[in-house]
């Protein structure tokens, strides 16, 4: 009997130490972006952190038991929500993460804290121009280099420590002063859509511009105009051309004066009928660059038949 409760007292006291005692909450990424994108930054936490050796509590059974209740879902580790989720997921540490996206640059900042939203330890990771799965890839990595961190520390709580870019390769490294967090520039609030792996961007269709073409019609109508406005002027100068300026009786032979707009007559005369026929030549070639067909259409009649033909110029 005393062997039987020594072993259940050992398989207890297993079980108590491999029970998982982190848990990464939901990052926060900013602006907020797809939901799908969101949980594929909170996997990479998770398994960056249990590829480090930690016993983690898994991503999509921390999103389940936080999602009845938004604030503790939104924690940001700080304020009285970390002590809840901290009851909520039985753990007595918790690792932050805020994820800054600025069109193809990530920002991103893990921070490891405990019941009472305390910083034990932190990480930041850029990621310049990267795509979502290197993105993806540089979270994990993040996730790692925290866990490191968080063996160093000492068992009893210890204060904030910073965890290099190059983790220490000694199993007990010295204590560094932890610098003051520099401040970083909230990126402009512009919504910027990130697209989840495996989605096929639909590519718009090149817009094909029009073909500007000569104006051969208003052109024509402007010769046309020209062309008539030229006989007009010009044919009755030509008429009155030597007729006397005068109306004595028999004008022809005395008055002194007679009209010579022969020259100036000719001119208009000349140009108008240069205009009619380059209009002429206008209109057909805005006719063939139109190319609408001449409509033939015959119908009989009582006693025939009548023909229509139509067309635009």
């Amino acid at each position: 009997m005393a062997s039987l409760v020594g072993l259940g007292v050992l398989l207890l006291t297993s079980a108590a130490s491999a029970a998982p005692h982190l848990a990464a909450l939901v990052p926060q990424v900013r602006p907020l972006g797809a939901p799908e994108v969101r949980d594929r930054f909170h996997e990479a936490v998770t398994r960056g952190l249990t590829a480090a050796g930690d016993e983690v509590i898994g991503a999509a059974e921390v999103r389940l038991r936080l999602g009845a209740t938004e604030d503790l879902m939104n924690c940001a580790g700080t304020g009285p929500c970390i002590g809840q989720v901290a009851q909520v997921l039985h753990v007595d540490r918790a690792v932050v993460s805020t994820i800054d996206v600025n069109g193809k640059d990530y920002v991103i900042k893990l921070r490891l804290v405990d019941a009472t939203g305390k910083e034990l330890a932190k990480v930041d990771e850029p990621c310049d121009i990267c795509t979502v799965k290197e993105a993806d890839e540089a979270v994990a990595r993040a996730a790692g280099k925290l866990a490191a961190a968080e063996k160093a520390l000492p068992p009893e709580t210890a204060p904030p420590a910073t965890a290099e870019t190059t983790p220490p390769k000694t199993e007990t490294p010295p204590k560094v002063e932890t610098p003051p967090p520099a401040k970083v520039e909230t990126p402009p609030s512009t919504q910027v859509e990130v697209t989840p792996p495996g989605t096929a961007i639909e590519t718009p269709p090149p817009v094909q511009r029009e073909k500007k073409t000569f104006p051969w019609r208003p052109v024509a109508i402007s010769s046309l105009v020209v062309g008539v406005v030229g006989i007009v002027v010009g044919a009755p100068l030509v008429a009155i051309d030597g007729n006397p300026t005068c109306s004595k009786p028999n004008p022809r032979m005395s008055c002194p004066d007679v009209y010579n707009t022969l020259g100036g007559g000719a001119t208009m005369l000349t140009l108008g009928l240069a205009g009619v026929a380059a209009s002429g030549v206008l209109f057909y070639l805005d006719h063939r660059a139109r190319k609408h067909a001449t409509q033939v259409s015959v119908s009989p009649t009582v006693g025939g038949a009548a023909m229509s033909v139509s067309g635009r110029f």
